[in-house]
């Protein structure tokens, strides 16, 4: 691999004011921590996903034999899994992080798409658990204007470094990207929307519709609820990408949830659908965005009377149907449905335990 700080190289062809964004680019980034710590939950995901049994990565004995000081993470966990940045929220008072730098050339040079053609890594250090990658970035060069099968455009030239807390260096990685399509103007490039990761993600989540933005929370307090009081509505679009996400997230694989094919043939629905718990999840949240952190869901009662299924929008509406006070508690009951474009398709009731002024917060 070509050392970092190799010449940059912009063919001539490129206008001035595009070879300015480049050259700005290819001085080496500040260093970006990690959002997680290396951890053995994430090791284990990987491990399961691709039934790798290596004890270096499963039995911390083992790892120790060799050297190390608890399990190690397998090498392609440093691109992604230890680095990937939160889609949304982002943590309280964090900040948002750097976009990939193969997001920023190609809004540079105006070209909508973009796809990973080589990649090549040179391996230094293993990560363990505990440790906390940081990242940074540069861009290194761009080819002149090609024509391939896809349509004509540029190849590009970018490096990643991947370093541990102490600042050692783990891995380096040198990526070529092909972009193309019906350039835009440079002016006109957008910026990623904050509370996304890359554009094309945002896309297929159809992440722009749900608002990003968590709530500004405000401590609601029993006694300003009234009975028959409406919670605002929530609106959820659900993609096939969304399930994708779901599935992971509650590491459910049956493939009703993940396989169109499946869920066509097998459970008669026309398309893949979201399960159990990311229903009590919309409902969770639905009930915390209205009551606030400090309020508790104490009670569910969920029927699945239909499927949300990819192409869907998950449509969550209720209302307060009692106020009272029980062994000391401030609690409201809720009623609360899932609609989609076809109509009702989850009732809820549900009781939510608020904060009262006159135990503030308890």
């Amino acid at each position: 691999m070509a050392d970092e700080h190799s010449q940059v190289s912009i063919p001539d062809e490129i206008p001035a004011d595009i070879k300015q964004k480049l050259l700005a680019l290819a001085k080496e980034s500040e260093p970006e921590a990690s959002p997680v710590e290396v951890n053995e939950y994430l090791i284990r995901h990987w491990c399961e996903s691709l039934e790798d049994g290596n004890p270096m990565y499963l039995d911390a004995d083992y790892a120790r034999s060799r050297g190390h000081k608890n399990i190690v993470a397998p090498m392609g966990t440093v691109m992604n899994t230890f680095y990937f940045p939160f889609r949304w929220p982002w943590p309280p008072g964090g900040r948002e992080p750097q976009p990939h730098i193969h997001y920023q050339i190609k809004d540079a040079l105006g070209l909508p798409v973009g796809i990973i053609q080589a990649v090549e890594i040179e391996n230094y250090k293993t990560l363990e658990i505990g440790d906390r990658l940081n990242v940074s970035q540069r861009f290194v060069s761009v080819s002149q204007k090609k024509k391939t099968r896809v349509g004509e455009g540029y190849f590009w030239t970018m490096d990643r470094l991947y370093r541990n807390q102490n600042g050692e260096l783990i891995m380096r990685e040198r990526m070529t990207a092909f972009g193309y399509g019906e350039p835009k103007a440079p002016s006109a490039a957008a910026p990623a929307k904050r509370g996304g990761w890359s554009p094309a993600v945002e896309e297929m989540i159809q992440g722009d519709r749900t608002g990003y933005q968590p709530p500004a929370f405000r401590d609601r307090y029993w006694e300003d609820v009234q009975e028959g009081e409406e919670l605002p509505p929530l609106l959820f679009p659900i993609t096939f990408t969304r399930c994708v996400y779901l599935a992971s997230a509650t590491r459910d694989f049956s493939p009703q949830h993940s396989n169109r094919e499946y869920a066509q043939q097998r459970s008669k629905t026309k398309d893949i659908f979201v399960n159990t718990p990311f229903n009590m999840g919309m409902f969770s949240r639905f009930m915390t965005d209205w009551g606030g952190p400090k309020s508790t869901v104490r009670r569910m009662n969920l029927a699945m009377r239909g499927n949300v299924c990819a192409g869907d929008d998950m449509n969550i509406t209720g209302k307060v149907t009692k106020k009272y006070i029980d062994n000391g508690e401030h609690r409201v009951d809720l009623e609360l449905m899932v609609s989609t474009q076809e109509g009702p398709v989850t009732p809820c009731t549900a009781t939510l335990a608020l904060p009262s002024r006159s135990g503030q917060g308890k």
